[in-house]
């Protein structure tokens, strides 16, 4: 984001800083970033209590200037480890697990306790966090993927992109697919099929997915490095193609099919594919894997807290701080503003800082 917005980009190359903050955490030790982090901390304990549901990149950036604040802060989480999607939803050549490893230590070396195996709505209600601490926040993760809803879909052979990853990243066996076809044209589209790229490599010493996705090529979600670099492993890209139909033999997946894309939104702006059924495709494979979209798992609210807060198209709705209309919950990450990983960081920093606000006025109330 910083180099995107780069004013020297504007004369030629931004600045990398990128890879500036990537040779400072390689260069500097780790017990040194230790020293580092802890250093401002502050030196009181105010007695003020903060709930964190989800060990996200959101969660955790608010409990890390939450406890340098001087605050009790114990992170809820429903995986067996922290980093939330970062870590089960990006494949780990992307984003290696022991980095994050190393960031969980920094955070909990400052008194940040983190509850892993522990499912709110499940283990504890969210009723029981608003009653035992002095504030609350929701930072859960995008983790059930949407589906094309298309004839088929809802057959064995058809899974989510979020799914797999999650379990790829949990190390869990998967089927690997001889063939395969993947529907989107977002960042997680491309992670699960060079994921699968790189398990089909493993396994048959050859790669056959397909990539599928609404959009044409100038316009998809996915960065254009991901894009470049699927290829350059073997995947084959089709852009404006619409799904239409999971194909079956015999019981089994056996491929898609596809038209093609006239427009994807109407006059007004509204989604509203536009197909050509004349332009049909067929696209052999024993998998297809539907990365369309993620939502919130939100039944860990319960119905009476659900209807009690404000939502807008499935997201929940907060102020310029992260507030919800509840005096004592806060969101951030995902679940309020969409997948992005650099956003849910910012998102934990405001959150944070306005809980601080929110206790220190607390504190000295009357």
């Amino acid at each position: 984001r910083c180099e995107t917005a780069c004013s020297v980009g504007h004369r030629g190359a931004p600045i990398a800083i990128r890879w500036l903050k990537r040779y400072a955490m390689d260069a500097v030790d780790h017990a040194r970033v230790k020293q580092i982090a802890a250093e401002g901390r502050a030196d009181f304990i105010s007695g003020k209590r903060v709930a964190i549901v989800g060990a996200g990149p959101a969660g955790l950036t608010a409990a890390f200037d939450l406890v340098r604040q001087g605050h009790d802060v114990t992170v809820l989480e429903a995986q067996a480890q922290g980093g939330g999607m970062v870590r089960y939803g990006i494949p780990d050549y992307r984003m290696p697990a022991d980095r994050l490893d190393r960031d969980l230590d920094i955070i909990t070396s400052l008194g940040v306790k983190i509850r892993y195996n522990t499912r709110v709505g499940v283990d504890l209600t969210m009723e029981r966090l608003q009653a035992e601490y002095d504030a609350v926040v929701l930072g859960v993760g995008l983790w059930m993927g949407r589906s094309t809803r298309v004839p088929g879909a809802d057959q064995a052979g058809v899974k989510r992109a979020v799914d797999l990853l999650r379990a790829v990243a949990a190390g869990e066996p998967i089927e690997v697919p001889q063939s395969a076809v993947i529907i989107g044209g977002g960042n997680v589209a491309m992670d699960i099929t060079r994921t699968l790229a790189r398990l089909q490599q493993q396994r048959y010493g050859e790669v056959r997915i397909t990539l599928t996705a609404l959009e044409d090529l100038d316009h998809f979600l996915a960065d254009a490095d991901e894009i470049r670099e699927a290829r350059e492993e073997g995947v084959q890209i089709l852009d404006a193609r619409g799904p239409q139909e999971i194909l079956m033999r015999e019981g089994q997946v056996a491929g898609l099919r596809t038209w093609g894309v006239r427009s994807i939104f109407d006059p007004a702006g509204r989604f509203a594919p536009s197909y050509d059924p004349a332009d049909e495709q067929i696209h052999p494979g024993d998998l297809v894997v539907e990365a369309i979209g993620q939502a919130a798992d939100v039944n860990l609210l319960g119905e009476a807290l659900t209807e009690a807060l404000q939502w807008h198209r499935g997201r929940l709705q907060v102020d310029s701080q992260g507030r919800t209309n509840l005096e004592w919950l806060w969101a951030a990450g995902d679940m309020v503003r969409g997948p992005d990983v650099v956003s849910a960081v910012a998102d934990g920093h405001r959150v944070a800082d306005s809980i601080h606000a929110y206790l220190s006025v607390q504190e000295h109330a009357p």
